[in-house]
């Protein structure tokens, strides 16, 4: 492979790593959205960033991505970003259909059944 080839490579992998880091800080929205703690919340977001690091040193060693360079980096912010912008909106779209159809059932079900006599 060239080494322009070789670069474009190491950008497109960069970008899907950040997408997978965006896939990751969900799972810690969700640890977040739950525990109300801010000491809790700081160790998520460390524990985050270290996973995180660990995911992009994985993925550079599995893919045989050369040395660090600081587009690698820039790449994978934006793969995160994309990620935060598109598939974040879309999954919290159905994220809130789903609440809203568990509350209404939820309302439905404490207010007990209907026999037909209100009119």
């Amino acid at each position: 492979m060239s080494d322009v080839s070789l670069q474009i490579y190491a950008a497109a992998v960069c970008a899907l790593a950040g997408a997978a880091g965006g896939v990751l800080y969900e799972c810690v929205s969700v640890f977040r959205f739950f525990v109300k703690n801010k000491i809790a919340g700081a160790a998520a977001d460390v524990v985050y960033f270290i996973l995180f690091a660990l995911v992009f040193v994985w993925v550079r060693a599995y893919f045989c991505i050369p040395a660090f360079r600081i587009y690698m980096l820039a790449f994978a912010a934006l793969g995160f970003l994309l990620y935060r912008k598109s598939l974040h909106r879309i999954l919290a779209f159905f994220a809130r259909r789903l609440y809203n159809k568990y509350r209404s059932g939820s309302k439905k079900a404490k207010s007990g059944p209907s026999l037909g006599n209100e009119g």
